[in-house]
């Protein structure tokens, strides 16, 4: 495997696949690819930067661009991946839409390969991942910026690529003028090899993930976090004080120690897509005592409050836009919707916003969403960035502002948002804890999202609810609104809420009319989950032991998951969706020692019997059932 790049400058394009040292290595180098050309001087200097993790096969990469020469240079694009032998070879990539992400495509690479997002969010069009089967081995490659990007894939002879996959920043819009002497950083792609399948190879990223790109603290977590929040059964449309507070109450009393107030806070009554940005206005129609005394009330119940903030929007009927219209993003005069990040003011503004949700709300757990497109993204120049960058000087500012925040409190857990799971990449979750998977939660829908962005996102970094109460929400053609009754079994509510308990979990009901013995079930469930969640999840790694489970009856229809300890123990999640045979399935597990014994111990059956490793990954382990049924199996 080597590496390959292209940079457009100046409307020239440069490409090829630097001469570097192929041997395998553990840490940080850099490589000049060039600085001179037949003797004249480029208009740039190009290094490649590298880091690798033995432990996790996984590299980091990224070009440096420096202008060397005495006049301004145009960069358009630049992008930087892997060339590998000419061989037959599949693409393996996702299509991402509110509600349909992580819908899986293939392509077979006989012809050129191309695809790019320019919504102006990274997981909104496609996914930032892509998979390559090759004959001599499986790639997973992922690009870690939350903006616009595109990837490249085919052939090439004419520079010695042979087979090639690439990606990098769009070069639709986009360009940097960079001055004498500046430098330009791209953003950095991650690539892991695996010579035995795919699978193992996105296992790999998912190592590096929780090993360099997770902010949680292992150190200071007893368990993955837990959390109430308010939005599907309330919205802003029924939220009110004496419903958080209630609901608040018996969170509490089942054990989860989070709440999160979701949007209908802020503002004058309006819809909250009308005012988003007035986070100094409350709604005291819905709150008479004010956020603070919410805030004070919940955490004097010994549950963290949190609350929800759209930072970077704008409303139209916002007050923001007047007092402030300098912080307002705008492409030809027009307001985008949004800050723009790329003004430093925006940045301290951004930060004054959360100092005051942080002293006098006491926020302990924020909430950041971003519901729009920003497309290209904010083409003003009196923000102190050009014409062209707007979408790039927005997220760096974006994520200047994150490191701030953390640096600031770090004990505020972030929480990424947007629109559900449109912008979820490694740039942003280096920067914050975790990230929503998908506004829609129904069972199938949750395990086609977690499958997907576990893909290269580690279960440490995802975050999505059980399936909730949904107040005017379709939810699936064949869905109810309140999964959650008096006459249900408790075979299909242990469905429910485990399919979300294998990553950082939250609970969108409310709780004021659930039955008595699903609160108590809900409790053990709680308990079970911050029982197990680190030492098997936080610290743990996670195979997908079967294809991936599509929404509306598609994929896999018995989907199983398995996790991993330091000290080989394992659990095992298996569900029976929808549309599943009512015969038993056979789940082949991952990674055990094949000479171990292992005890294996069904949790709601209770049967436990012996097996060698061997025979658990050959045989497999018996997932029976009906549909909307659920395993949980230990292996010790």
């Amino acid at each position: 495997m080597r590496f390959a790049y292209t940079a457009c400058v100046d409307q020239a394009t440069w490409s090829g696949v630097p001469k570097l040292s192929s041997e395998s290595f553990d840490g940080t180098r850099t490589h000049r690819i060039y600085t001179e050309d037949g003797g004249r001087q480029r208009s740039v200097c190009i290094e490649l930067h590298e880091f690798a993790d033995k432990e996790t096969g996984v590299g980091q990469y990224y070009l440096r661009l420096k202008n060397q020469i005495d006049r301004p240079v145009r960069l358009s694009r630049a992008d930087i991946g892997i060339a590998v032998e000419d061989s037959p070879a599949k693409l393996h990539y996702y299509t991402s839409y509110w509600g349909d992400e992580f819908t899986p495509m293939t392509a077979e690479l006989s012809d050129p390969f191309f695809i790019e997002v320019i919504s102006g969010r990274s997981n909104k069009g496609y996914a930032p991942w892509i998979g390559l089967e090759y004959e001599g081995g499986f790639i997973s490659m992922n690009i870690g910026w939350s903006g616009n990007w595109q990837a490249a894939a085919g052939r090439q002879e004419r520079e010695g690529l042979g087979l090639f996959v690439k990606m990098g920043l769009s070069s639709r819009d986009f360009y940097l003028d960079l001055a004498p002497g500046e430098e330009f950083v791209t953003p950095e792609v991650y690539i892991s090899f695996s010579a035995e399948g795919l699978e193992e190879a996105c296992y790999g990223m998912r190592q590096y993930f929780a090993k360099y790109i997770s902010l949680l603290d292992k150190e200071k977590l007893e368990s993955l976090p837990v959390c109430y929040n308010s939005w599907w059964p309330f919205r802003d449309i029924l939220i009110n004080e004496s419903r958080c507070i209630d609901n608040a109450k018996i969170a509490g009393s089942i054990g989860i120690p989070n709440f999160m107030l979701d949007a209908g806070w802020f503002g004058n009554g309006l819809a909250w897509e009308q005012i988003r940005g007035d986070w100094d206005i409350e709604n005291t129609g819905k709150f008479p005592h004010g956020i603070q005394y919410l805030g004070k009330t919940i955490n004097d119940q010994g549950i963290k409050f949190g609350i929800w903030c759209e930072i970077e929007a704008a409303g139209p009927e916002a007050e923001l836009n007047k007092k402030r219209p300098d912080l307002i993003a705008k492409r030809d005069g027009e307001s985008l919707g949004y800050v723009c990040m790329g003004n430093p003011d925006t940045v301290d503004w951004a930060v004054g916003v959360v100092d005051k949700l942080v002293a006098e709300y006491g926020a302990h757990w924020i909430k950041f969403d971003f519901n729009l497109d920003p497309m290209s993204g904010c083409n003003r120049t009196d923000h102190g960035h050009g014409a062209g960058d707007g979408l790039y000087a927005h997220y760096r500012g974006y994520y200047r502002f994150l490191e701030i925040i953390h640096q600031r409190y770090p004990d505020l857990v972030l929480e990424n948002c947007s629109s559900g799971g449109l912008r979820m990449d490694f740039g942003i979750l280096s920067r914050m804890h975790f990230t929503f998977l998908s506004d829609p939660d129904y069972v199938d829908q949750h395990l086609q999202t977690f499958w997907g962005a576990t893909s290269f996102i580690h279960p440490v970094g995802c975050y999505h609810f059980t399936q909730s109460q949904m107040l005017e929400w379709d939810n699936g053609k064949d869905e109810v609104q309140n999964p959650i009754s008096e006459q249900m079994s408790r075979t299909q509510f242990d469905y429910y809420i485990r399919s979300a308990m294998m990553s950082t979990v939250g609970f969108s009901y409310d709780l004021t009319a659930w039955p008595e013995w699903c609160r108590q079930r809900l409790k053990e469930h709680v308990r079970f989950f911050q029982c197990i969640s680190k030492k098997y999840i936080m610290c743990g790694g996670m195979f997908r032991l079967t294809k991936q489970p599509l929404h509306r009856g598609g994929g896999e229809r018995c989907p199983a998951f398995q996790f991993t300890a330091e000290d080989g123990s394992a659990y095992v999640f298996a569900f029976k969706l929808k549309g599943a045979l009512e015969d038993d399935c056979q789940i082949c597990l991952k990674g055990l020692k094949p000479e171990r014994l292992y005890q294996v111990h069904y949790i709601d059956r209770g049967n436990t019997f012996t097996m060698s490793g061997k025979d658990l990954m050959e045989k497999g382990v018996k997932i029976s059932g009906t549909e909307e049924s659920s395993e949980v199996i230990s292996l010790n």
